[in-house]
């Protein structure tokens, strides 16, 4: 006994246009969705990174570049704790040019 074959059935050509169509609009949303998924990491990333230097640089934790001049007037530059150097923190300073911007607007 011979097996039968089943025969395929026939599709038409609208069929087949609606078939890539809709493989292709998958495609997009897969696209766009990994490009959503790599941004909203990205920026999360960046927003934590810039958070963690603002919040170290406020609590005053690190190393800190002082520059001075010799006798000739020669600049030199040197590498000191942050708790060693006498002067304005970061957050002084921007306190200080934020409430000098609004003694201008009045």
């Amino acid at each position: 006994m011979a097996k039968k074959t089943a025969e395929s059935p026939r599709t038409s050509p609208e069929d087949i246009q609606k078939r890539i169509e809709k493989y292709y609009k998958a495609q997009e949303s897969e696209k766009k969705g990994k490009s959503l998924a790599a941004s909203i990491i990205g920026t999360s990333i960046l927003c934590f990174i810039i958070l963690l230097i603002v919040i170290l640089k406020m609590s005053g934790v690190g190393k800190t570049v002082v520059f001075t001049t010799d006798e000739n007037g020669k600049p030199q530059t040197s590498i000191a704790d942050t708790s060693d150097v006498k002067g304005t923190t970061l957050a002084n300073y921007l306190g200080d040019k934020v409430m000098d911007d609004i003694k201008e607007d009045k």
